[in-house]
């Protein structure tokens, strides 16, 4: 025996010792029956001379003590119903090595194997086994075990073992809906499925409970949000809602011709169908939608609504992109013949083509039909949740979800330019957080800088079609990204020019530009033209690799030199630090054409070509700061300071929409 063991049983014995038990018994950790306890003499103490009593037992019935087991673990003892002695050691959760004694059954039959033991067993989820010490012991069956009845059905699953030594039944809990109810409508309830007995309020489509049992096809579903269309990123509902995204189709925003219809579970039909409306398409008959109701299981329907008709109800109204919370409240009329009866209700939906790119879908909310049996308790609605909120009761009798605070981590953790980190959205649902495909500009693409295409379905592509210079040809993407900032108020003229405005003078006409269109700003002049202003703004582009030297094609009317002053800046460091390549005002730079006086009478097609060193900024990732201050709101012929063809700053000519 072992120095630790035998240190174990010595402080066994010491503790059993210090009981007042009124016998001694040496051990080792098991009782030896052939071993005959020891008496004392007297009442066991230390004072008592008296004569010796003979009890006639070693210990006293159901009496336990300490033992050491095989692991050096302690176990307990129990000393048998006779008081003879103590049973085996008893260690850990089961004791395959000794038997548990019932004190009102007397010992456990010795055996020789598991099936001596058999006949112990009083239930499926039970079994008798044939310990170490040749007596048999009843041990549960392991939790999942197949017992009782291997049926499944919607409200009770195959029985199984419990791990305790029951079998449990496996009931769905009392008003989970199920299918196979007379009316159609049903709940379980005791582990078998019948009729509703009572309705949510309203179907706002909170969880897939809302739209269990309903028959789907095209892109009818759930939505946190319309989708974007070619124009707009997605428009983000204050809810969770019923619909279909239309002729758009993921990957957004792909289009797509759709027919395609909703039909409920049999539902008790009110006396008017009431839901609210949120549709962005032609309307009329082009994107047609009507709403019909079935009496027999659908074998046949009444049209109630359909907008090729030239029906005024507002989804069938021509709307362009909306606000999220403007919906249509609706009020469809059932036919009287119809109310109270068991019915199905469809929605259906034909858009005929794939036009138009501002197209987003129709959605509905808040039916006052179809709505779910009402839920008893939060077992009810359980399994219904995700990372962002728990399934539980609502107050309406409708599934409801506990959230967890916006922003809470969920999904995919990956934070890049064009797909940032999921979080929960404050309405137990992720939010994926993808940038709008196409519509979104991007610089981390893996040839970086300003070689990008924009974000494409959560990633940023290398730019295939990359300009040599930037030609202003593609609207306001043409500078997307650029900051352009006001630094006295009276308004900053940077954007896309055709022209360049009137001025002062007498009889002043508009010069067309030859490169047009052109960015710049119209200076001291201020729409209505020829208004007078003085200006001092500044416009900051997106990062790009920094070129040998910076060129473009420069067309300015004003005073140049310091008064109407330009200043052209670099910066290699994210803007923390800038560097000036030129500021006409302190004679920085090489002498530019731009810094010169130009006055009226310039032609549209008498531009000045720039260029301008980087020197060992040549290589870079870096940005242009380009600044503009006509300190006074002189003089009277001034026309303002345009650019074009920049080669920095290039806007990818990849088709944003693939």
């Amino acid at each position: 025996m072992g120095a630790d063991r035998l240190g174990l049983v010595a402080h066994l014995l010491l503790r059993m010792r210090s009981r007042s038990i009124g016998v001694a018994l040496l051990a080792t950790g098991c009782f030896n029956p052939d071993v005959t306890p020891l008496q004392t003499e007297g009442s066991g103490t230390a004072e008592d001379t008296g004569p010796a009593t003979d009890t006639g037992t070693a210990c006293m019935a159901g009496q336990t003590q300490d033992c050491a087991c095989a692991d050096d673990s302690i176990g307990t003892q129990t000393c048998l119903p006779d008081g003879s002695g103590f049973g085996g050691c008893e260690c850990g959760a089961v004791d395959t090595g000794s038997s548990t004694i019932d004190p009102t059954t007397g010992p456990p039959p010795e055996c020789t194997d598991d099936a001596d033991c058999a006949g112990m067993a009083e239930g499926e989820c039970e079994q008798g086994v044939c310990g170490d010490d040749g007596t048999c012991s009843v041990q549960p069956l392991r939790a999942g075990t197949p017992c009782g009845d291997a049926t499944e059905v919607a409200c009770s699953g195959a029985d199984s073992c419990d791990g305790a030594g029951t079998c449990s039944a496996n009931d769905a809990p009392d008003g989970v809906p199920c299918s196979d109810c007379p009316l159609g409508s049903c709940a379980c309830m005791g582990g078998a499925c019948g009729d509703c007995t009572a309705f949510a309020l309203q179907n706002d489509f909170i969880t897939t409970r809302s739209i269990e049992g309903w028959q789907l096809t095209g892109g009818w579903g759930l939505y946190r949000e319309a989708p974007q269309n070619f124009d707009v990123g997605p428009t983000v509902f204050g809810s969770q809602v019923f619909g279909t995204d239309g002729n758009r189709v993921a990957p957004y925003p792909s289009s797509e011709t759709e027919q395609s219809s909703a039909r409920t579970p049999p539902t008790i039909l009110p006396p008017t169908l009431e839901f609210l409306s949120w549709n962005v398409d032609e309307g009329t008959g082009v994107d047609n939608k009507w709403v019909r109701v079935s009496t027999d299981g659908g074998a046949s329907f009444t049209t109630l609504v359909d907008c090729n008709m030239g029906m005024p109800l507002p989804f069938c109204q021509f709307r362009t992109d909306r606000a999220p919370d403007d919906w249509d409240p609706i009020t469809i009329p059932v036919p009287p013949m119809m109310v109270g009866q068991v019915g199905i209700v469809e929605f259906a939906y034909d858009t005929l083509d794939s036009c138009c790119n501002f197209e987003k879908g129709w959605y509905i909310d808040a039916t006052n039909f179809a709505t779910q049996c009402a839920c008893l308790d939060d077992a009810s609605c359980g399994g219904l949740g995700g990372e962002c909120g728990t399934g539980v009761c609502g107050g309406t009798g409708e599934c409801e979800l506990d959230v967890v605070a916006a922003g809470t981590a969920c999904g995919d953790a990956t934070d890049v330019e064009c797909n940032a980190a999921d979080a929960c959205d404050g309405l137990g649902y992720c939010a994926p957080n993808v940038a709008a495909t196409g519509l979104t500009t991007c610089f981390d693409c893996p040839a970086g800088a300003g070689d990008c295409n924009v974000c494409q379905a959560g990633a940023c592509p290398d730019c295939v079609s990359l300009p040599s210079v930037n030609a202003f040809s593609q609207g306001a993407q043409s500078f997307g990204g650029w900051v352009i900032e006001d630094f006295n108020g009276n308004g900053a003229g940077w954007q896309l020019y055709s022209q360049a405005p009137p001025n002062q003078n007498p009889g002043s006409v508009p010069v067309a530009l030859s490169s047009a269109p052109a960015f710049g700003t119209d200076g001291n002049r201020q729409p209505p033209y020829p208004g007078a202003q003085d200006e001092h703004s500044r416009v900051t582009t997106t990062v790009d690799t920094v070129p040998p030297s910076i060129t473009f094609n420069s067309w300015n009317v004003d005073e140049g030199s310091g008064v109407d002053n330009k200043i052209i800046e670099l910066s290699v460091d994210g803007g923390a630090t800038w560097n000036v390549l030129v500021n006409c005002g302190g004679g920085i730079g090489t002498p530019q054409p731009f810094c010169d006086f130009r006055s009226d009478g310039r032609l549209g097609n008498d531009w000045d070509s720039v260029t301008i060193p980087t020197g060992a900024f040549a290589g870079m990732p870096g940005q242009l700061r380009i600044t503009y201050d006509t300190l006074d709101s002189c003089c009277e012929f001034e026309r303002g300071w345009f650019i074009d063809n920049l080669n920095f700053a290039q806007r990818c000519q990849d088709s944003a929409f693939p």
